[in-house]
């Protein structure tokens, strides 16, 4: 071989990388944006596309986890049929939607009176804002053992001190957990609690994001109060309301640990929520095609609920506008 053909001859090694940076480096606009992407589309697909459609797969065929023997028949949308003869499903779904328009409801008045308080400037804002915090903070499992201890009968310090009064009222002791009215409204209570910090922080970086221009040509004008809160900060408030309550009643909605460590969905089926139902049907009774369907059926109610709280605020926006 000659010095001539030594020289010109590439090595095959660096004509395949050559190669490979031309399909896929940053020379090819059309594919590098997706090699770059692959690793996040992977594990998005590992950790949320593969199980809805598994999810899928299992609530149209008959899968019991208890007799894994059984051969997997498809049964179409039995499983929803099923679901929606049953009493315990609407029983279930009433629940939860009751205590997430109020838990939502309250959470959100109160986070807002809050927000609007501490945007004043007050001796010890910035401590009293840390503590405000504080219940958002703890995990939702430690805030339920917290409050089912508080709440325990005779020996809780909420049981004693407010079971004092009563008793001195002679209304004798209140069954904060036994009774299926106090036991669902306590479980509103502890979750206001806990979420009220969440409201109060997304409420606040709305208003914090408000102009002051409107409030300026507001005071010129001799607008009072009210006024300025019902035609200036609400209309303006209203992208920051919206995310704070569709990312709540989302949360609301899928409420389990709360409801499991204080109540277990009891005094009989007082508490039991969507989510508790669904834990006892694919883990109790092993019915894993009924869990699966309720799962997607959650999921529905939750977009649903969504789509209709961007639609309402987007119409209002318009209008305002």
């Amino acid at each position: 071989m000659s010095i001539s053909e030594r020289t010109t001859t590439a090595p095959p090694m660096a004509l395949g990388h050559r190669g490979i940076l031309s399909r896929f480096g940053p020379s090819n606009r059309a594919v590098f944006p997706w090699v770059l992407m692959a690793p996040t589309l992977i594990i998005l697909f590992a950790i949320g596309i593969y199980p809805f459609l598994y999810s899928l797969y299992i609530a149209s065929h008959n899968v019991i986890l208890s007799k894994p023997y059984l051969p997997r028949i498809f049964v179409g949308l039995y499983q929803y049929q099923a679901l929606i003869q049953d009493p315990e499903f609407w029983h279930a779904l009433r629940k939860t939607l009751l205590f997430t328009v109020q838990a939502v409801f309250i959470e959100f008045w109160l986070g807002l009176g809050l927000a609007l308080l501490f945007q004043r400037q007050l001796a010890g804002i910035a401590f009293m804002r840390v503590f405000i915090l504080i219940p958002m903070i703890l995990p939702p499992l430690v805030a339920a053992l917290i409050w089912r201890y508080m709440f325990y009968p005779g020996a809780g310090l909420m049981t004693y001190y407010v079971g004092g009064i009563t008793k001195a009222l002679g209304f004798g002791e209140i069954p904060f957990l036994s009774d299926p009215t106090i036991a669902f409204q306590t479980l509103v209570f502890v979750d206001v609690w806990e979420w009220t910090p969440f409201m109060f922080l997304m409420l606040s970086a709305g208003l914090a994001s408000i102009p002051r221009q409107p409030y300026e040509a507001a005071e010129i004008d001799g607008a009072s109060s009210w006024r300025v809160f019902w035609t200036i900060t609400m209309p303006l408030l209203r992208p920051a309301i919206l995310i704070a309550v569709i990312i709540r009643t989302m949360d609301a909605f899928r409420t389990y640990e709360l409801i499991v460590i204080m109540t277990r969905g009891g005094p009989g089926n007082a508490t039991t929520t969507m989510n508790v139902f669904l834990t006892k049907t694919g883990l109790e009774f092993f019915d894993a095609s009924k869990a699966a369907a309720l799962s997607l059926i959650m999921m529905m109610i939750i977009i649903v609920m969504s789509f209709v709280f961007i639609r309402v605020f987007r119409s209002k926006t318009e209008v305002a506008e």
